[in-house]
Protein backbone atom coordinates (compact mmCIF):
# COMPACT_ATOMS: atom_id res chain seq x y z
CA UNK A 1 0.00 0.00 0.00
CA UNK A 2 1.35 3.45 -0.91
CA UNK A 3 2.03 5.94 1.90
CA UNK A 4 -0.73 8.30 0.69
CA UNK A 5 -3.27 5.48 0.65
CA UNK A 6 -2.17 4.38 4.12
CA UNK A 7 -2.62 7.94 5.46
CA UNK A 8 -6.11 8.12 3.93
CA UNK A 9 -7.15 4.83 5.52
CA UNK A 10 -5.78 5.79 8.95
CA UNK A 11 -7.24 9.30 8.96
CA UNK A 12 -10.65 8.37 7.53
CA UNK A 13 -11.01 5.50 9.99
CA UNK A 14 -10.21 7.91 12.84
CA UNK A 15 -13.00 10.24 11.74
CA UNK A 16 -15.56 7.60 12.74
CA UNK A 17 -14.91 8.68 16.34
CA UNK A 18 -17.08 11.73 15.60
CA UNK A 19 -19.63 9.93 13.44
CA UNK A 20 -22.91 8.90 14.95
CA UNK A 21 -21.77 9.04 18.56
CA UNK A 22 -22.87 11.76 20.93
CA UNK A 23 -24.80 13.76 18.32
CA UNK A 24 -28.19 12.81 19.73
CA UNK A 25 -29.26 11.90 23.23
CA UNK A 26 -31.55 9.02 22.39
CA UNK A 27 -31.10 8.02 18.75
CA UNK A 28 -27.40 7.32 18.23
CA UNK A 29 -26.95 5.48 14.99
CA UNK A 30 -23.40 4.08 15.44
CA UNK A 31 -22.54 5.06 11.86
CA UNK A 32 -19.49 3.50 10.20
CA UNK A 33 -17.34 3.88 7.10
CA UNK A 34 -15.48 1.07 5.32
CA UNK A 35 -11.99 1.51 6.78
CA UNK A 36 -10.46 -1.00 9.19
CA UNK A 37 -7.38 -1.02 11.40
CA UNK A 38 -4.24 -2.92 10.50
CA UNK A 39 -3.49 -6.03 12.55
CA UNK A 40 -2.03 -5.17 15.94
CA UNK A 41 -2.83 -1.45 15.68
CA UNK A 42 -5.64 0.62 17.11
CA UNK A 43 -6.75 3.89 18.66
CA UNK A 44 -7.78 5.28 22.00
CA UNK A 45 -9.67 8.54 21.58
CA UNK A 46 -11.71 10.99 23.56
CA UNK A 47 -14.17 13.44 22.04
CA UNK A 48 -16.42 16.24 23.26
CA UNK A 49 -19.74 17.11 21.61
CA UNK A 50 -21.96 20.12 22.31
CA UNK A 51 -25.43 20.51 20.81
CA UNK A 52 -28.51 22.60 21.48
CA UNK A 53 -32.02 23.26 20.21
CA UNK A 54 -35.04 25.37 21.16
CA UNK A 55 -37.47 23.72 18.74
CA UNK A 56 -38.35 20.05 18.37
CA UNK A 57 -40.70 17.91 16.33
CA UNK A 58 -43.81 16.58 18.08
CA UNK A 59 -44.69 14.00 15.50
CA UNK A 60 -43.94 15.83 12.25
CA UNK A 61 -44.89 19.29 13.61
CA UNK A 62 -41.98 21.58 14.55
CA UNK A 63 -42.80 23.30 17.84
CA UNK A 64 -41.36 25.26 20.76
CA UNK A 65 -42.53 24.62 24.31
CA UNK A 66 -41.88 27.05 27.21
CA UNK A 67 -41.97 24.11 29.60
CA UNK A 68 -38.97 22.68 27.72
CA UNK A 69 -37.24 25.91 26.61
CA UNK A 70 -33.74 25.60 25.19
CA UNK A 71 -32.14 22.18 25.56
CA UNK A 72 -28.34 21.98 25.80
CA UNK A 73 -26.39 18.72 25.76
CA UNK A 74 -22.68 18.12 26.40
CA UNK A 75 -21.23 14.66 25.93
CA UNK A 76 -17.74 13.27 26.46
CA UNK A 77 -17.06 9.98 24.71
CA UNK A 78 -14.31 7.41 25.18
CA UNK A 79 -13.55 5.40 22.04
CA UNK A 80 -11.39 2.33 21.44
CA UNK A 81 -10.72 0.23 18.36
CA UNK A 82 -8.20 -2.49 17.56
CA UNK A 83 -7.25 -4.53 14.51
CA UNK A 84 -7.42 -8.18 15.56
CA UNK A 85 -6.50 -9.05 11.97
CA UNK A 86 -6.20 -6.95 8.82
CA UNK A 87 -9.83 -7.93 8.06
CA UNK A 88 -11.38 -7.72 11.54
CA UNK A 89 -11.59 -4.69 13.86
CA UNK A 90 -13.27 -4.49 17.26
CA UNK A 91 -14.80 -1.20 18.45
CA UNK A 92 -15.97 0.02 21.86
CA UNK A 93 -17.63 3.34 22.66
CA UNK A 94 -18.85 4.84 25.96
CA UNK A 95 -20.35 8.36 26.34
CA UNK A 96 -21.01 10.46 29.43
CA UNK A 97 -23.95 12.78 28.66
CA UNK A 98 -25.02 15.91 30.53
CA UNK A 99 -28.31 17.40 29.30
CA UNK A 100 -30.43 20.23 30.66
CA UNK A 101 -33.20 22.64 29.69
CA UNK A 102 -33.91 26.21 30.78
CA UNK A 103 -37.70 25.79 30.54
CA UNK A 104 -40.21 25.93 33.37
CA UNK A 105 -40.09 22.15 33.90
CA UNK A 106 -36.33 22.22 34.59
CA UNK A 107 -35.45 18.89 32.98
CA UNK A 108 -31.88 17.60 33.07
CA UNK A 109 -29.38 15.03 34.30
CA UNK A 110 -25.87 13.74 33.71
CA UNK A 111 -24.74 10.11 33.59
CA UNK A 112 -22.90 7.46 31.65
CA UNK A 113 -25.28 6.47 28.88
CA UNK A 114 -24.96 3.29 26.76
CA UNK A 115 -21.89 1.28 25.87
CA UNK A 116 -21.58 0.10 22.26
CA UNK A 117 -19.52 -2.94 21.23
CA UNK A 118 -19.05 -3.81 17.54
CA UNK A 119 -17.11 -6.29 15.46
CA UNK A 120 -16.31 -4.97 11.95
CA UNK A 121 -15.21 -7.39 9.20
CA UNK A 122 -14.08 -6.89 5.60
CA UNK A 123 -16.29 -9.22 3.56
CA UNK A 124 -14.79 -8.44 0.16
CA UNK A 125 -12.27 -6.16 -1.53
CA UNK A 126 -11.55 -5.81 -5.23
CA UNK A 127 -10.02 -3.45 -7.77
CA UNK A 128 -6.62 -1.76 -8.00
CA UNK A 129 -6.73 1.83 -9.31
CA UNK A 130 -10.28 2.15 -8.03
CA UNK A 131 -10.73 -0.01 -4.95
CA UNK A 132 -14.10 -1.31 -3.74
CA UNK A 133 -14.66 -2.69 -0.26
CA UNK A 134 -17.63 -4.35 1.43
CA UNK A 135 -17.65 -4.34 5.23
CA UNK A 136 -20.13 -5.87 7.66
CA UNK A 137 -20.49 -5.20 11.38
CA UNK A 138 -22.59 -6.60 14.22
CA UNK A 139 -22.73 -5.62 17.84
CA UNK A 140 -24.61 -4.63 20.96
CA UNK A 141 -25.58 -1.34 22.61
CA UNK A 142 -26.72 -1.52 26.24
CA UNK A 143 -27.07 0.69 29.31
CA UNK A 144 -23.85 1.49 31.19
CA UNK A 145 -25.38 3.10 34.30
CA UNK A 146 -28.63 3.39 36.19
CA UNK A 147 -29.64 6.68 34.57
CA UNK A 148 -33.17 7.95 35.01
CA UNK A 149 -35.64 7.82 32.13
CA UNK A 150 -37.40 11.14 32.71
CA UNK A 151 -39.99 10.57 29.95
CA UNK A 152 -39.20 13.89 28.24
CA UNK A 153 -37.44 15.26 25.16
CA UNK A 154 -34.27 15.63 27.24
CA UNK A 155 -33.93 11.98 28.23
CA UNK A 156 -30.30 10.93 27.86
CA UNK A 157 -31.25 7.43 26.70
CA UNK A 158 -34.02 4.87 26.33
CA UNK A 159 -32.61 2.37 28.82
CA UNK A 160 -32.73 -0.49 26.30
CA UNK A 161 -30.45 -3.25 25.07
CA UNK A 162 -30.17 -3.15 21.26
CA UNK A 163 -28.65 -5.45 18.65
CA UNK A 164 -26.92 -3.61 15.80
CA UNK A 165 -26.07 -4.69 12.25
CA UNK A 166 -24.28 -2.63 9.56
CA UNK A 167 -23.32 -3.17 5.91
CA UNK A 168 -20.98 -0.71 4.17
CA UNK A 169 -19.97 -0.39 0.52
CA UNK A 170 -17.00 1.88 -0.11
CA UNK A 171 -15.07 3.10 -3.16
CA UNK A 172 -11.54 4.56 -2.94
CA UNK A 173 -9.71 6.29 -5.79
CA UNK A 174 -6.37 7.77 -4.79
CA UNK A 175 -6.98 10.34 -2.09
CA UNK A 176 -10.80 10.29 -2.43
CA UNK A 177 -13.36 7.88 -0.97
CA UNK A 178 -17.14 7.47 -0.97
CA UNK A 179 -18.80 5.30 1.67
CA UNK A 180 -22.43 4.17 1.95
CA UNK A 181 -23.82 2.41 5.03
CA UNK A 182 -27.17 0.76 5.64
CA UNK A 183 -28.03 -0.79 8.98
CA UNK A 184 -30.65 -2.30 11.22
CA UNK A 185 -31.11 -1.74 14.97
CA UNK A 186 -33.15 -4.36 16.79
CA UNK A 187 -34.30 -2.27 19.76
CA UNK A 188 -35.29 -3.59 23.18
CA UNK A 189 -38.29 -2.72 25.34
CA UNK A 190 -40.90 -0.43 23.77
CA UNK A 191 -38.41 1.31 21.45
CA UNK A 192 -39.17 0.80 17.73
CA UNK A 193 -36.54 -0.83 15.54
CA UNK A 194 -34.44 1.54 13.44
CA UNK A 195 -32.86 1.66 9.97
CA UNK A 196 -29.82 3.98 9.92
CA UNK A 197 -28.34 5.23 6.62
CA UNK A 198 -25.04 7.08 6.43
CA UNK A 199 -23.15 8.53 3.44
CA UNK A 200 -19.60 9.95 3.53
CA UNK A 201 -17.54 11.64 0.82
CA UNK A 202 -13.98 12.50 1.80
CA UNK A 203 -10.46 13.21 0.63
CA UNK A 204 -6.94 13.53 2.08
CA UNK A 205 -4.33 16.23 1.45
CA UNK A 206 -1.07 15.46 3.23
CA UNK A 207 -1.82 15.09 6.97
CA UNK A 208 -5.39 16.43 6.66
CA UNK A 209 -8.54 14.48 5.77
CA UNK A 210 -11.92 16.19 5.30
CA UNK A 211 -15.34 14.77 4.54
CA UNK A 212 -18.98 15.67 4.29
CA UNK A 213 -21.72 13.35 5.52
CA UNK A 214 -25.45 12.80 5.40
CA UNK A 215 -27.16 10.63 8.02
CA UNK A 216 -30.74 9.44 8.23
CA UNK A 217 -32.55 7.35 10.81
CA UNK A 218 -35.91 5.76 10.02
CA UNK A 219 -37.99 3.98 12.66
CA UNK A 220 -40.28 1.02 12.15
CA UNK A 221 -43.50 1.82 13.99
CA UNK A 222 -43.65 3.77 17.24
CA UNK A 223 -45.70 6.60 18.75
CA UNK A 224 -45.70 10.39 18.49
CA UNK A 225 -45.05 12.90 21.27
CA UNK A 226 -48.36 13.97 22.75
CA UNK A 227 -50.08 10.61 22.43
CA UNK A 228 -49.53 9.77 26.11
CA UNK A 229 -47.14 6.91 25.29
CA UNK A 230 -43.73 6.76 27.04
CA UNK A 231 -40.86 8.48 25.22
CA UNK A 232 -38.83 5.30 24.56
CA UNK A 233 -41.69 4.13 22.32
CA UNK A 234 -41.56 7.30 20.17
CA UNK A 235 -40.98 6.99 16.43
CA UNK A 236 -37.77 9.06 16.53
CA UNK A 237 -36.42 9.89 13.07
CA UNK A 238 -34.07 12.49 11.60
CA UNK A 239 -32.01 13.67 8.67
CA UNK A 240 -28.67 15.34 9.43
CA UNK A 241 -25.77 16.71 7.44
CA UNK A 242 -22.35 17.99 8.42
CA UNK A 243 -18.62 17.95 7.87
CA UNK A 244 -15.55 16.61 9.61
CA UNK A 245 -11.82 17.24 9.51
CA UNK A 246 -8.95 15.13 10.83
CA UNK A 247 -5.37 16.41 11.18
CA UNK A 248 -2.51 13.98 11.77
CA UNK A 249 -0.15 15.80 14.12
CA UNK A 250 2.36 12.93 14.34
CA UNK A 251 2.47 9.18 13.78
CA UNK A 252 0.74 8.81 17.16
CA UNK A 253 -1.48 11.87 17.68
CA UNK A 254 -4.41 13.15 15.62
CA UNK A 255 -7.03 15.86 16.13
CA UNK A 256 -10.64 15.74 14.89
CA UNK A 257 -13.43 18.31 14.55
CA UNK A 258 -17.02 18.12 13.33
CA UNK A 259 -20.10 20.27 12.73
CA UNK A 260 -23.64 19.01 12.08
CA UNK A 261 -27.15 20.34 11.68
CA UNK A 262 -30.55 18.66 11.61
CA UNK A 263 -32.43 18.96 8.31
CA UNK A 264 -35.72 17.35 9.32
CA UNK A 265 -37.07 15.07 11.99
CA UNK A 266 -39.88 13.38 13.84
CA UNK A 267 -40.11 13.29 17.64
CA UNK A 268 -36.56 14.64 17.96
CA UNK A 269 -34.82 17.94 18.60
CA UNK A 270 -33.95 20.38 15.79
CA UNK A 271 -30.36 20.26 16.98
CA UNK A 272 -27.16 21.87 15.75
CA UNK A 273 -23.83 20.90 17.24
CA UNK A 274 -20.07 20.64 17.03
CA UNK A 275 -17.47 18.21 18.31
CA UNK A 276 -13.73 17.90 18.82
CA UNK A 277 -11.52 14.95 19.66
CA UNK A 278 -7.97 13.74 20.18
CA UNK A 279 -6.79 10.34 18.91
CA UNK A 280 -3.84 8.33 20.18
CA UNK A 281 -2.72 5.60 17.78
CA UNK A 282 -0.82 2.52 18.95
Amino acid sequence: MLRGERCLRWAAASLVVLTGYGVSNRARAADLNGFLREKGHGDVAISYTAQSYDHFWAGTTRVADPMVGKVTTDSTTLWFDYGVTDRFTVIANLPYIDTRSDGAAGFGQGALQDITLLGKYRLASFGSGVRSTVVGAVGLRTIASNYEIQNSVVDIGDGTADWLARLVYQIEAGRVYVSQQIGFDRRGGDAPDGIPLHTEIGATWGPVTVNGFYSRLDARGGTDIGSGAPFPSNKEEYERAGGKVYARVSDVIGLSAMFFTTLSGRNTGDATGYAGGINLRF
